[in-house]
């Protein structure tokens, strides 16, 4: 194995990560669910603390380095380290799978608020019952946050249900969260119907994106024999060392590069025809609310 190669893949892992950190740390960001982080810096967040990609990350590292170690090429280590983290979540579809469940759980939740307001509970009181007991997964931290917001920090219901919206970052979220703020400024009746009409709605949706899920797992499905064969003709390629050796030079590396490259860009377009479009948010967050949440 080429030394100056692994130097130089592990001081570009080390330069990355010790950016990241000096951001992180500059730019004050933690996982304090009372203040939010902007929209594009909490999404990041988030992902670097979820365990799934972490063991991603760990199971990329092990790649590039027993590519390293087999072929000498820092390109092909580097290509190793992004095939490692993007290919299985190309795959494996869990982005809409995810948000599928997420709206499920916010149309059993507003049905749930629904039938609260109908037996004449105000909606604070309402939202405070709903965070503590029976509350769907995918959205409990986020509907516990708002409780807490609502009743023990007494920010104001329209603030609140702003952040709200915000955090899930979800146009059906959105459009929960926007009459639940009419509702709060028009107190009377009507209130019940309004929530399960909503939750109507956000049924149909959940039943279509199912079917354009189910529609979509046949593309991933080509994608995968797709992989497969590249994977089969890329370690036959590596075995017949005189085949690739005028990869080892420098010229080399670059053409690998430019290789590397192209796939990658079909790739990313095989993605983005499978990943499903989530639609323009319409309610956002004050300014003042984001410094005072």
């Amino acid at each position: 194995m080429n030394a100056s190669a692994l130097l130089f893949t592990l001081s570009i892992t080390a330069v990355l990560g010790g950016g990241w950190l000096a951001v992180a740390g500059w730019r004050g960001w933690s996982p304090s669910v009372d203040r939010p982080m902007p929209s594009v810096a909490r999404r990041l967040f988030h992902r670097l603390s979820d365990r799934r990609l972490t063991r991603s990350l760990l199971i990329a590292c092990a790649a590039a380095l027993m590519v390293l170690a087999v072929t000498g090429w820092p390109v092909a280590a580097l290509a190793a380290v992004a095939a490692s983290v993007a290919v299985p979540r190309i795959l494996a579809g869990r982005t809409a799978v995810d948000r599928i469940g997420r709206l499920e759980a916010l149309e059993q939740w507003t049905r749930r608020l629904a039938d609260m307001l109908s037996a004449g509970r105000g909606l604070e009181q309402a939202i405070e019952s709903s965070a503590t007991r029976n509350i769907p997964a995918p959205i409990a931290s986020h509907v516990q946050t708002l409780a807490r917001r609502l009743t023990v920090t007494r920010m104001p219901a329209e603030q609140a249900l702003r952040l709200f919206a915000d955090e899930l970052d979800d146009p059906v979220a959105d459009r929960i969260a926007a009459a639940l703020i009419l509702l709060t400024r028009r107190r009377g009746t009507g209130a019940s119907s309004v929530l399960n009409g909503l939750a109507e709605l956000v049924a149909r949706d959940v039943t279509d994106r199912r079917e354009v899920e189910a529609a979509r797992a046949e593309h991933r499905t080509t994608v995968r024999w797709v992989v497969g064969i590249l994977l089969v003709l890329t370690a036959a390629a590596v075995l017949q060392r005189s085949y690739v050796r005028p990869f080892d030079t420098g010229l080399g590396q670059a053409v690998l590069a430019v290789i590397a490259t192209c796939y990658a860009g079909a790739f990313w377009w095989l993605h983005r025809l499978a990943r499903p479009d989530n639609g323009r948010r319409f309610l956002g967050t004050p300014t003042a609310g984001r410094e005072t949440a």
